[in-house]
């Protein structure tokens, strides 16, 4: 039966592999477009800088400071010559803020004057007021505390009557020390640590392509309809019976070949999808993806046996896989989805299939998960195999 099988599959590969290919296309197109949504919270912010002194100096002071790296990863600057022109683009939602520096800041931070700048915010960005206030102040500190080391050490110049030379070395050396340690400070005082992605173990890249994944194994089995269907009537179910063949050897070639289809096609997958993510290599993560394609292969053939008097097998499906890539925040990201439904997309057979590939993207399996997949899967083949068993029965095994 299993040869019989094979040749049923055989004469579906090619057309099965063309759509497939197709289907990974649209599915890659979308997932990305989804992930780079999901992802919009953490673009950059534009804010205008106003230089009211406009001097060389203060130029070179905010080109310093913006071309610095984490500068660069959290904003985007421009600058504007007049308050009235950056507060126009404010309202019209050009930026985020507006940052006025006032005339003759540089002199008064090089003499320990103080000299305050200002920061209005957009409206959409006003309830970070707090926040905003917070780390400029931080910031303020910072610049007082070194002015004021410096200044100590200019007034033990003086105490000591040194020479104009001698103060003069001090005060490169200082400042140029200052500059370096703020401009080191970022890499030097923070650890950056990027957090899983809303309560998963997952980075965003791999939570997204996981759920995607799922959806396109899940759909790419459906287009062997004619090994699912072709011998699963009465009048041939009676006939293979008669000749030996068991409900369990009728099915197993129903999920064994589309699950090698499954193999084969992610193998390619996973080797494009390493060009752009950092996939965990390991016997363990591989065990676990392949394990998870038995799951898909098992129950995507489990449907469409069960319901081939309906030929329902493709809608059950498709509608199963949509549902699951929604509720998993597939679709809509899972901030934006109650506590409630995405708890529900756990357990749908997409959200239990994804439990087996989270290895392989860098997380860790959910192991209750594991547990009810292994548990449906073992039930449903108890069920299909009593189906196949009555079917002739139930339905007279007449039919031709």
């Amino acid at each position: 039966m299993l040869r019989r099988d094979g040749i049923l599959f055989r004469r579906g590969v090619i057309p099965a592999l063309v759509l497939s290919v197709l289907l990974a296309a649209a599915a890659a197109g979308a997932g990305f477009s989804v992930l780079k949504s999901a992802g919009e919270g953490a673009a950059r912010a534009a804010i205008v800088v106003v230089d009211e002194e406009n001097s060389l100096f203060s130029r070179v002071a905010i080109s310093t400071v913006e071309a610095q790296p984490y500068i660069q990863s959290v904003l985007t600057v421009d600058t504007e010559r007049s308050e009235e022109k950056a507060l126009a683009r404010l309202e019209a939602g050009d930026c985020a803020a507006v940052i006025i520096l006032p005339e003759g800041y540089v002199n008064d931070i090089s003499v320990g004057r103080e000299g305050k700048g200002r920061i209005i915010l957009s409206e959409a960005a006003a309830a970070s007021a707090d926040i905003v206030a917070s780390v400029a102040l931080f910031g303020e500190r910072l610049l007082a505390a070194g002015q004021y080391g410096v200044f100590v050490g200019q007034e033990l110049i003086w105490s000591r009557g040194l020479d104009a030379e001698f103060e003069k070395n001090y005060l490169l050396k200082s400042n140029s020390g200052l500059i370096d340690a703020a401009l080191s400070l970022y890499d030097e005082a923070f650890t950056v640590e990027v957090t899983p992605y809303d309560g998963t173990s997952l980075p965003l890249a791999g939570y997204y392509a996981a759920a995607w994944l799922v959806l396109f194994f899940l759909l790419c089995g459906l287009f062997f309809t004619g090994l699912y269907l072709t011998d699963n009537k009465p009048a041939m179910l009676t006939r293979l019976y008669a000749l030996g063949v068991r409900p369990s050897g009728f099915f197993r070639g129903k999920w064994l070949w589309p699950l090698a289809f499954r193999a084969v096609l992610s193998a390619g997958i996973l080797f494009g999808l390493s060009r752009f993510l950092q996939l965990t290599l390991s016997v363990y993560s591989l065990l676990m993806f392949l394990l998870g394609l038995g799951f898909i292969s098992h129950f995507v053939s489990v449907v469409c046996v069960l319901t081939a008097d309906r030929s329902a097998g493709f809608g059950i499906v498709t509608a199963l896989a949509a549902a699951g890539l929604f509720l998993a925040g597939g679709l809509v990201p899972r901030s934006m989805l109650s506590r409630t439904l995405v708890g529900i997309g756990r357990f749908t057979p997409s959200g239990l299939a994804a439990s087996f590939f989270a290895p392989l993207f860098g997380g860790k399996a959910d192991w209750l998960c594991v547990g009810l997949a292994l548990l449906l899967a073992a039930a449903l083949h108890f069920w299909t195999l009593r189906v196949l068993a009555m079917r002739p029965v139930r339905e007279g095994g007449d039919e031709e």
